[in-house]
């Protein structure tokens, strides 16, 4: 008997009769109960350290998604930053440049208006020329009606000569020399004729000329009477898009003033993103060397579980799977977290874990119909089949299901557990 306590068969001592005899059953039965309850304040701790591991791995998972966003973040910062100061020095450029061109604009309504101004200058002057050439046409007129007069004098003195020599005819001898005079006052009357004649033609070709210089000049007023419009109209238009110019002016200088402000903000918010992510790195170091120590002392407590649960003890799987569950999901978080490896073809199905092969084969009637053992097999199948299926989804390259798919373990497993509970305090 004392040989079989030493080998743990606490619940498999040989038969014998006798004090002794009892004495050591009774010393069995209090080793097997000393020795469940390290067991199951070790699952505990098990559950602790595991659950703790899953947690830290989870976290550490976080940070360099986070790491990871904030160098997008701050590498896209970083490129908002240079756009912004590039965008902040076109505004500038472009604000000046529509100043310079308000410049021109304001220099060309003043040439316009300098334009304007000469031009009325030109009516001005040509309405006097026209004044002018009108009273020339006047002038014209009259000499004329005066050359009209001489006509009609130069008619009547070559009648009167007409007559004279006539007369000197009449008179023979003694009106010879009279004759002469007549003829000679006839030639002249002629040749006044002829030049009022000519005078005449040039007066009338003068007039003419006249009148056409003087249409000619009134509808050069005119004409330039409407570009007078025409320039003033530009004027006010180019006073217009002054105006414009120096609204967009007044814009473009907002906007590159409120740049500068982005870019201050965004280097700032660059500078912190810089910050955090040098902190998220610590803290991954940190939580790194939390996983390994966890890790450690879960590895040393499993190995002590295994020496534990060589002492025989009733129904010590319950405890014990509460404890592979944990392991479980650890090695599931670590394996997101890219600490591990896990092949799905090796992994175990709900039948070959510990906590299968002792569900396959429990003959205690008691046992199977406790309504705890009847609920247990769902969802332990489906914790198993979750994390198969994430493994195998990891392996793929989808990292988002495979992540969908652990966080899924956690309702079915904790469902595990509280039905282990339930089965550990119906059957201690």
């Amino acid at each position: 008997m004392i040989d079989r306590m030493i080998d743990g068969g606490y619940m498999s001592l040989p038969e014998a009769d006798g004090p002794l005899a009892d004495k050591l059953r009774v010393l069995a039965d209090c080793l097997e109960r000393r020795s469940k309850g390290l067991l199951n304040r070790s699952v505990e701790m098990s559950i602790f350290l595991n659950g703790t591991v899953t947690q830290a791995v989870q976290t550490l998972r976080s940070i360099r998604e986070m790491s990871r966003r904030m160098a997008s973040i701050s590498s896209a910062t970083e490129e908002m930053v240079s756009t912004v100061q590039a965008i902040s020095r076109t505004s500038e450029l472009a604000a000046a440049n529509a100043d310079s061109v308000r410049e021109l604009s304001n220099d060309g309504a003043r040439s316009t208006e300098m334009v304007v101004s000469t031009m009325r200058t030109i009516v001005d002057t040509v309405e006097q020329t026209a004044d002018h050439v009108g009273n020339l046409s006047d002038a014209s007129s009259s000499i004329g009606a005066i050359v009209k007069q001489i006509e009609q004098i130069a008619r009547q003195t070559n009648i009167l000569a007409l007559n004279a020599t006539i007369e000197a005819a009449r008179a023979g001898t003694a009106g010879k020399g009279f004759a002469v005079v007549a003829n000679e006052v006839k030639n002249l009357a002629n040749q006044t004729a002829q030049a009022t004649h000519d005078i005449r033609a040039r007066i009338e070709g003068l007039t003419q000329e006249t009148t056409n210089i003087l249409h000619g000049m009134n509808r050069g007023a005119e004409v330039v009477r409407q570009g007078e419009a025409v320039v003033l109209a530009s004027v006010d238009k180019m006073r217009l898009v002054s105006t414009e110019i120096q609204d967009v002016t007044t814009l473009m200088q907002e906007i590159a003033s409120h740049l500068a402000q982005q870019r201050v903000a965004a280097q700032e918010i660059a500078n912190n993103l810089e910050a955090a992510a040098a902190r998220s790195v610590d803290d991954t170091n940190a939580i790194d060397k939390v996983i390994e120590i966890s890790s450690q002392a879960s590895g040393t407590l499993t190995d002590m579980l295994a020496e534990i649960n060589k002492v025989e003890m009733k129904n010590s799987v319950i405890l014990l799977a509460k404890s592979d569950h944990m392991v479980w999901r650890r090695r599931l978080a670590e394996m997101l977290a890219g600490r591990t490896s896990l092949n799905p073809d090796e992994l175990a199905n709900h039948h070959t874990c510990r906590l299968g092969k002792w569900y396959d084969a429990i003959t205690d009637q008691a046992i199977r119909q406790h309504p705890a053992f009847v609920a247990l097999e769902a969802p332990h199948e489906k914790v198993h089949h979750l994390g198969i299926q994430a493994a195998k989804l990891f392996r793929d390259g989808d990292f988002d299901g495979a992540v969908s798919l652990v966080a899924a373990i956690e309702e079915p497993s904790q469902k595990v557990q509280d039905l282990l509970d339930e089965l550990s305090a119906a059957f201690p």
